[in-house]
């Protein structure tokens, strides 16, 4: 699973590597240590109208938010329901009431420049390791989005919504399986503009694709041994993706 995760472009930067048209909110910044319930920059295709159906219309809107890292589904009665729904397996996320919904049309990327993932030896130990889309590159991290509302807070309250969101996860390909059994499901340019488009209801068919696609970005990812600090959340500069040898 993918519990820590990397962002070393500043927001404008974000917009610009991934054409996004407008950002909306407080977009956090450069972090290197980003961990559950955190703010995230996710991104999404929004249609400003939709039709009955909640299908859109017109032309899409290519936006950056901030959302909570950490599914909250719109049925929960509180945030920490069912604790913070970080990862979704690709595998069975159509059999998951928490995540089954948002496939459909709330898909979103989750930018990141890497994430880290800890090893773990026959003895127990744990190594953890640094794994990246290069020093240039961006990874494109397929996720879901929710909004909640807040059932404690007036109903004309702008602040009782909560857009959260997950990650996804699958079997980890064959060249990141020394480190983990499982790894982000990293978009491609062939999948990411169909990912994103709400105008593709999510189904079985796309999600094969895209766990597919996955493979081939992990075979390219480069990946490094990275020190203990990264395990503490209060540790965060530019040292933790420092290689150790």
């Amino acid at each position: 699973m993918c519990g820590r995760f990397v962002v070393a472009r500043s927001v404008g930067q974000l917009q610009t590597i991934f054409e996004a048209d407008d950002v909306i909110g407080e977009v956090p910044g450069v972090s290197y240590n980003i961990a559950p319930t955190q703010p995230i920059a996710i991104l999404v295709d929004r249609a400003f109208e939709k039709a009955e159906d909640g299908s859109p219309l017109g032309e899409l809107s290519r936006e950056i938010h901030a959302a909570r890292w950490g599914l909250v589904p719109r049925w929960a009665k509180a945030v920490d329901e069912h604790g913070p729904l970080i990862n979704g397996r690709i595998e069975t996320i159509l059999e998951k009431p928490s995540f089954k919904d948002s496939v459909v049309r709330r898909r979103c990327v989750i930018p990141a420049s890497g994430y880290y993932e800890w090893q773990i030896a026959a003895d127990g130990t744990k190594q953890p390791f640094y794994i990246s889309a290069g020093t240039d590159g961006m990874f494109a991290l397929a996720g879901l989005y929710e909004w909640w509302a807040d059932p404690s807070k007036d109903a004309k309250d702008p602040a009782r919504w909560l857009l959260s969101a997950t990650t996804l996860t699958k079997d980890s390909a064959p060249e990141l399986a020394h480190i983990h059994d499982r790894n982000p499901v990293l978009l491609s340019p062939d999948t990411y503009e169909a990912w994103l488009d709400p105008h593709i209801e999510g189904d079985a068919e796309l999600l094969e694709a895209v766990s597919a696609d996955s493979d081939r970005v992990a075979a390219e990812a480069e990946f490094f041994k990275v020190g203990a600090e990264v395990g503490q959340v209060r540790n965060n500069s530019a040292d933790l993706i420092r290689p150790i040898y």
